[in-house]
């Protein structure tokens, strides 16, 4: 039925839709890719009056239930590989790295291959070093992306990109959404008013991670402490380790204050959270700049998919952030971790401006990424 549902969805794709309702398309390989085109679709449909095509390779993917009529979407995944070759859309934009190196190939039709930043931090360490050579513009979200793509395609001999400086509508959303949320949180039992406060556990994925290494010690700790727990994994985490996180629903299903949230295309726990620990994970950017709240770091080994991130002399944007978005603690030191938090909550305002300067610093126009993205899609689309 699946290969049924693809082969249906491919002959619409190719055979049914108008070339002008798909010279914009959108690739997602799982729903997790939404909230990084959401703002730009938006400002393309509603602002902009066009229709675009939406493929995703995921079948719960909740824009496949929509019913936007500018938006045409579509079921491929299996079938994909094969079809991708074949797609004659003007521009194609897309989270996935490493286009025409593994399971992607550009098209033999001149597509214009757009490639749409869904973190804030460095790419040359936890991407293959040539993951976005063959895409023709890059979406940067702030000035680092533009410095370190720039210096892989000196060092590699590659044919320049157009660097598009977008911004990041995500960490706009959460910014927003944050400011509706602490405009409802006045009553008494909120957590600035001496309620119950919420620790949220948002680590990256691989086998350091902090759930991995001391989630369970973790938990365990916070909850003793009588805070509210968040384990919000990594949606790999999710995928490749499923007793991973078996082992944390049958340590504390039971405990009220424990939540284990596999949804991340939702920000409602970023807002929520009194508190953010992290390890070396994109979230604690956005949570710090989008809340202006401090994170606590568990101090785990560097994730590097990269071993030769260091050829290019720049140091990852992460790594620089690091000691101004708040402390870190050694993973043996948990067991102390209430002291560091309660010290942390102390000197949370004292942060706030802090972190806004550094959002100017490091992310390109706040407030207008979606504009800027539907301008140059636009440009490219009406020049063909």
């Amino acid at each position: 039925m699946a290969l049924l549902r693809e082969i249906s969805n491919a002959w619409r794709f190719f055979s049914k839709t108008p070339r002008s309702e798909k010279a914009i398309l959108f690739y997602a390989e799982h729903k997790g890719d939404l909230p990084y085109f959401e703002g730009i679709i938006r400002e393309l449909t509603q602002a902009r009056g066009r229709t675009i095509s939406y493929i995703t390779s995921d079948a719960g993917d909740p824009v496949l239930a929509k019913d936007d009529p500018h938006v045409r979407t579509f079921y491929l995944k299996t079938l994909l590989p094969y079809l991708f070759i074949y797609i004659n859309s003007d521009v194609c934009a897309m989270t996935v790295p490493d286009l025409d190196h593994l399971r992607l190939r550009r098209s033999l039709n001149p597509v214009h291959y757009i490639y749409v930043m869904h973190t804030l931090v460095s790419t040359f360490r936890t991407y293959r070093p040539n993951a976005l050579d063959a895409y023709d513009a890059i979406f940067c979200a702030g000035p680092h992306h533009v410095e370190e793509i720039r210096r892989r395609e000196e060092f590699a001999k590659l044919k320049p990109k157009v660097f598009v400086e977008q911004g990041y509508w995500r960490l706009e959303e959460v910014c927003r959404k944050f400011q509706e949320y602490k405009n409802t949180q006045r009553g008494p039992a909120s957590p600035s008013q001496g309620g119950q406060k919420t620790i949220l556990i948002a680590p990256s994925w691989g086998k350091d991670n902090v759930l991995e290494l001391c989630g369970i010690e973790l938990v365990r700790t916070l909850l003793g402490e009588e805070y509210k727990v968040i384990v919000r994994p990594h949606p790999e985490t999710t995928r490749k380790s499923p007793e991973l996180l078996k082992s944390f629903r049958d340590e504390f299903s039971g405990n009220q204050n424990f939540i284990l949230e596999e949804n991340i295309a939702s920000v409602d726990s970023l807002l929520e959270a009194d508190l953010l620990i992290c390890d070396m994970s994109g979230v604690a950017v956005e949570y710090a700049f989008g809340t202006e709240r401090p994170v606590l770091f568990i101090d785990t080994p560097l994730k590097v998919i990269n071993p030769n991130y260091e050829e290019l002399g720049l140091e990852p944007v992460e790594l620089t952030l690091r000691p101004l978005l708040g402390p870190s603690i050694d993973p043996k030191d948990i067991k102390n971790i209430g002291g560091v938090i309660k010290q942390l909550f102390e000197q949370k305002d004292n942060y706030r401006q802090k972190l806004r300067d550094l959002r100017a610093r490091y992310v390109f126009n706040f407030g207008n990424s979606s504009k800027i993205a539907a301008d140059y899609i636009l440009s490219k689309v009406d020049q063909k």
